[in-house]
């Protein structure tokens, strides 16, 4: 039995049915040779996601015809037979575990670059100007001979991915890729038979749904992926989704319901929703084209909670739920959630991390790699899978309980290490407990920091000591093989006059201080931390809040899609004000005086004042503890003040490899 009947009831698309109500939303493959094809790092990312109780993996972004639409470089691409054995090989991987496979098909017409197409040309609807290469690049219009090569190369890919292994195929007609540029009419401007009215933007559609059938046959199942609505000027509306919808439900087997179009720079925020936004966001988009169709309609955008993705489906809003990000938080959710071990799934916190890093054109160098913020496996699946637990037999312990402290634990107690796990005040969470106060960062509190602590408190050997505050002696009294320490990082503290005064509250502080500020608050530093708390401020507690930034940069070092869903949040506040380059020179009772980049003064009127200056690492406090016990390490912001995944990925590392023999 489980604890969500609906959930994990079977589903039938087309031919086949889905054991479960489940879908992987198509992820770009982890790992690639350098003919384009499926290595072993990503096929062990496909197989994992089967592994997790997945009932369909959907392989991702998959090119259709390289020469006239690639938009990356070195993407998976079906318009070579030699794909077929790596794709074999994947595809049998997500069998073993009983789950479909499936694969996403798309051209990205006028958002390729063409430094990767042929002969530097790109491919669109309508002729204009290249998203990529700064302008200089122009569209040339697709003639009627260049849209039956891209209908036949469809097909083509299709019939491929079908001889290699594949139960489905998803054709992507969302996001402002080709299919989609064609539906909307900010990028459709043709005059001919695929332009103007709805029927004929919706022409390219079903030609490559019948060249696929034709290819595939009438028991092959095809799924197409389209934006519920593009949320932009002049984009398609949910009424083009509609009509749209009804006329491929007559060929298709699925459709799979997103948002929004990459056309508008700030869609990602929504596309991969960001954390402002409800869980679910699209899901109403999905019940809308529900109520026009008779085929299997799924919803994808930002879920994470079993009960919410129940309820929706026991009220037969949606036929499936598509799932993304939190897959790579907590690859083992789907099983979780239908063994009964639902109040163990580390969910998602929607830092968009993990997607950030290779957000082209828009980050200047992509890593190539992303990173997990809960998750310090996210990208190991082979590592994971392969290895070898050593037995422990060493006495642990770990000094501070917030994140890096508390994955130490967590790392050295699974190898069989006894550990003793301190933290000084009366809870465990660290400077997340007081980066998670905010409403929109909700999930860093219940799903993340309650999940390490139920988890420390399940283990027989992690023995927890709060309200224990460690120094050298009782270092030496306890003895330990090893010692890790994680006691976090002290607030800057600027040499400006003033700035002891009663008025001004470290940030930091500012959850307990919360009843001691006045209405008008004045927050000196634009990082990170100082725009959340302007932003929380405003939003939920309705201060009047200005930010003072020395630098011409808000929030530097967030991640990209965060920092636009930042930048989106703040224009729908009037009430917070931003000061760029300027720096704060005194306090006092009124407010802080600042001087600019000219050398001009100016007076800030505030009734109280948070720095947000930034933290440093207490490396005098740190090396006190340095050669202590056999083995010390100093992981999390008391090493290096980085960001929440590099304490999660330091802290479980020091105690998971502390035993190598």
């Amino acid at each position: 039995m489980t604890n969500f009947p609906t959930l994990f009831s079977s589903l039938k698309i087309g031919s086949i049915t889905v054991k479960n109500r489940l879908f992987s939303a198509p992820m770009g493959s982890h790992g690639l040779t350098q003919q384009g094809f499926l290595d072993s790092g990503a096929i062990e990312f496909y197989e994992n996601l089967a592994k997790g109780g997945i009932g369909a993996v959907c392989i991702g972004e998959t090119l259709v015809d390289t020469a006239t639409g690639n938009n990356h470089g070195l993407v998976f691409h079906l318009d070579d037979p030699a794909a077929l054995p790596s794709l074999l090989t994947c595809t049998d991987a997500i069998h073993r575990y009983g789950a479909l496979a499936g694969i996403e098909l798309l051209h990205p017409g006028q958002r390729a670059d063409p430094s990767y197409n042929k002969d530097n040309v790109v491919y669109g609807p309508s002729s204009g100007t290249c998203h990529y290469g700064e302008g200089f690049n122009t569209i040339v219009e697709m003639d009627e001979a260049m849209i039956n090569r891209v209908v036949n190369a469809f097909g083509d890919a299709a019939e491929i991915a079908m001889l290699g292994g594949c139960d489905y195929v998803t054709v992507h007609g969302g996001h402002g890729w080709l299919l989609n540029q064609f539906l909307s009419p900010a990028n459709n401007h043709r005059s001919d038979d695929f332009g103007g009215s709805i029927e004929n933007r919706c022409r390219i559609f079903l030609l490559v749904a019948d060249n696929i059938r034709a290819k595939c046959g009438p028991h092959f199942p095809i799924d197409f992926r389209i934006s519920g609505d593009d949320f932009m000027p002049e984009g398609a509306t949910l009424y083009d989704t509609v009509y749209l919808a009804r006329l491929l439900a007559e060929k298709i087997d699925m459709l799979h319901i997103s948002a929004t179009s990459f056309h508008d720079r700030k869609a990602s925020i929504r596309m991969f929703p960001s954390m402002f936004y409800p869980r679910g966001v699209n899901a109403f988009l999905a019940e809308e084209i529900k109520k026009h169709v008779q085929i299997p309609v799924i919803t994808v955008g930002g879920f994470n909670d079993p009960a919410h993705m129940e309820k929706l489906l026991a009220e037969k809003k949606v036929d499936g739920i598509a799932l993304g990000r939190c897959l790579l938080a907590d690859p083992l959710l789907a099983e979780k959630a239908r063994s009964g071990l639902e109040d163990d799934i580390i969910y998602c916190v929607r830092c968009n991390q993990c997607l950030s890093a290779n957000f082209v054109p828009y980050v200047k160098y992509p890593l190539g790699v992303s990173h997990c913020a809960v998750n310090p496996w996210h990208q190991l699946i082979g590592e994971y899978k392969r290895r070898i637990i050593p037995k422990g037999r060493q006495k642990v312990l770990v000094i501070g309980g917030g994140p890096a402290g508390m994955e130490a634990a967590l790392g050295a107690a699974e190898c069989g290490h006894a550990v003793i796990l301190c933290e000084k005040s009366d809870a465990l969470g660290g400077m997340l407990l007081r980066a998670s106060r905010a409403e929109f960062k909700e999930d860093i509190k219940k799903h993340f920091i309650d999940v390490l602590v139920a988890r420390i408190e399940k283990a027989d050997n992690i023995e927890l000591r709060l309200r224990s505050i460690v120094g050298p002696e009782l270092v030496n009294e306890l003895k330990p093989d090893a010692l890790i320490v994680a006691i976090g990082a002290r607030p800057f503290t600027p040499d400006i006059p003033g700035i002891e005064g009663p008025r001004v509250i470290q940030a930091i502080d500012i959850q307990n201080e919360q009843e001691k500020l006045g209405n008008k608050v004045l927050i000196i530093g634009g990082g990170l931390v100082g725009c959340e708390i302007g932003l929380e401020l405003v939003k939920y507690h309705d201060k009047e809040v200005t930010v003072i930034e020395m630098s011409s940069q808000l929030a530097a070092g967030a991640p990209y899609i965060h920092y636009l869903a930042l930048l989106n949040e703040f224009e729908q506040l009037p009430k917070l004000r931003f000061v760029m380059e300027e720096q704060a020179t005194a306090i006092n009772t009124r407010g802080v005086y600042t001087i600019d980049a000219s050398g001009q003064s100016h007076f800030h009127e505030a009734d109280s004042i948070v720095m947000a200056t930034g933290m440093r690492s207490p490396k005098e406090e740190t090396e006190a503890f340095r050669n202590l016990a056999p083995q010390v390490y100093m992981v999390g912001d008391c090493y290096k003040v980085a960001q929440m995944n590099e304490a999660v990925l330091s802290g479980y590392f020091a105690g998971y490899n502390l035993q190598r023999l």
